[in-house]
């Protein structure tokens, strides 16, 4: 049974979602720059640390205003995926088709043609929320790997904001028994990958930096003969997201272990260059580095 403090938690979530899908699309996203731009001035650890990893990404390839305005628009990035994932179920599926825009789902496709699945991969970039609904809304079926979050009735909340855009759900406490019963069911199975792994037994340079990376993307793949599918969402406008695929990755043969490093550094590099290109859209608010 949920607490109180779940309990008020979960009425002052519920209340604050209610308004936002109340808002047009629009004023939705005014919302979320001005819940981001509230944070960037009143977070300064967030800030500071936000700041301290574009100084080491870039050094003196940009300068220290422009440094400070893309940690401000990272920041406003994360409110307005906040205030869209609230609007989730206002938004629907006839909604996402007309927001998401890709060249070609040619590597979706590709995965799916072949039956076992596929590992979509992504980072904390742009709406990974969002993304994640791009197979469904398009015929192929997509369970997300998601952490439990602490407060039941929040969690439960959250779930059904993915549900109501066709997205299947694996909680990450049964996610090797989950993943892989998915991709044998010729699944994608959405993955966000690009945050520090504890366990550091793969280390690879990010942004000239050594950092740790997991092993169960690769693992999954190599193990099920699914590809990778590497993907991000570029945020263009409140009503235009465009999808970045990169080439799925496969399996090729060989050693394991030379097999996971190899697959991973390949979406490593993918996300690095997206993310050089757009480092206003990726989460640099959390300690990436921890070697």
């Amino acid at each position: 049974m949920a607490s109180l403090a779940h309990r008020c938690e979960y009425w002052i979530i519920k209340l604050a979602v209610g308004f936002a899908k109340s808002l047009s699309s629009s004023l939705a996203d005014k919302l979320g720059i001005g819940l981001g731009r509230v944070t960037y001035y009143m977070w300064g650890r967030r800030r500071r640390i936000a700041l301290e990893n574009l100084r080491h990404a870039f050094g003196s390839q940009k300068s220290e205003s422009e440094l400070r305005d893309i940690a401000r628009s990272v920041f406003e990035n994360i409110g307005r995926t906040l205030v869209e994932f609230a609007r989730f179920s206002r938004i629907g599926v006839e909604g996402a088709k007309s927001i998401l825009v890709s060249p070609g789902d040619a590597a979706i496709r590709d995965a799916f043609s072949r039956g076992k699945g596929g590992v979509f991969i992504t980072a904390h970039y742009g709406n990974w929320e969002l993304l994640g609904m791009y197979p469904s809304i398009h015929g192929h079926a997509v369970d997300f790997v998601v952490g439990t979050q602490h407060n039941p009735l929040v969690d439960e909340m959250f779930i059904d904001f993915r549900r109501s855009m066709g997205v299947g759900i694996i909680p990450l406490k049964t996610a090797l028994k989950g993943v892989f019963k998915a991709l044998k069911q010729n699944h994608l199975v959405g993955l966000v990958a690009d945050q520090h792994d504890p366990g550091k037994d793969l280390i690879i340079d990010f942004f000239g930096r050594p950092s740790s990376w997991p092993k169960g993307p690769a693992v999954f793949a190599i193990r099920s003969g699914a590809p990778i599918v590497p993907c991000l969402l570029t945020r263009e406008r409140f009503d235009r997201h465009v999808i970045i695929a990169g080439d799925p990755i496969y399996h090729v043969g060989g050693d394991e272990g030379a097999a996971i490093r190899t697959m991973t550094e390949q979406y490593v590099r993918f996300f690095e260059k997206h993310i050089r290109a757009h480092p206003e859209q990726w989460m640099w608010t959390h300690r990436r580095w921890k070697m």
